[in-house]
């Protein structure tokens, strides 16, 4: 049941793409899967049911989860904690800020449902000029993005996820008292909550939204 609902949402992240994704010159090759209207994220060179954003919803779910193996679904259950996140002392869990040729042989080379508080500047190792500059940060997000599109085999887009309990988990962002320390003044409290949204939206839209 979790797979259906992982994939579901993954079905509605592929209608959302923008097919023109920003970032450095690709190969041929690379160029060759955007095709107009959709793109050829099993580069099979051809429409499979789930590229199609004009078919229906339950087919593509369909079609996308008989192509998947037992590795790609379970990747599609699982969270990826990015550059930043981790306890002192100890390895980080992801120690690339983008992507490199060995990603190829990681367990995401499958996939991933979601990257948490990558690149935010957050942690022990989150210090980084990705998580400095904006517009440096959502470069490195489309690169990022652009290897599970690219570079995994069903090309399935993985979703960047953060932490907004009191402010967005991020280094340039206004972190608020916590939530116990605001409860008795409820301007102060709305007016967190409105900054927090506005940071969301600045620094964790998708890279097909940019």
């Amino acid at each position: 049941m979790r797979t259906i609902k992982s994939v579901v949402l993954l079905v509605s992240l592929l209608a959302g793409i923008n097919l023109s994704l920003p970032g450095q010159q690709q190969t041929s090759e690379k160029k060759s899967i955007y095709h107009n209207g959709w793109i050829d994220l099993n580069k099979n060179g051809r429409m499979d049911v789930y590229e199609n954003p004009k078919a229906p919803l339950n087919r593509r779910i369909e079609d996308l989860l008989s192509q998947m193996t037992l590795e790609e679904k379970t990747c599609q259950a699982a969270t990826l904690y990015g550059v930043g996140r981790g306890r002192t002392g100890a390895e980080p869990p992801l120690k690339d800020e983008l992507p490199t040729p060995n990603w190829k042989n990681q367990i995401w080379k499958d996939g991933i449902a979601n990257i948490d508080e990558h690149l935010n500047g957050v942690g022990p190792n989150g210090k980084s000029i990705y998580a400095t500059d904006i517009k440096k940060h959502v470069w490195a997000m489309n690169e990022v993005q652009r290897f599970f599109i690219e570079d995994t085999r069903l090309g399935i887009p993985t979703d960047f996820t953060n932490e907004g309990v009191r402010g967005l988990a991020a280094y340039t962002a206004t972190s608020f008292p916590a939530q116990i320390g605001q409860g008795w003044r409820r301007d102060g409290q709305s007016d967190a909550e409105r900054l927090s949204r506005r940071r969301n939206r600045e620094t964790l839209r998708h890279p097909w939204q940019q």
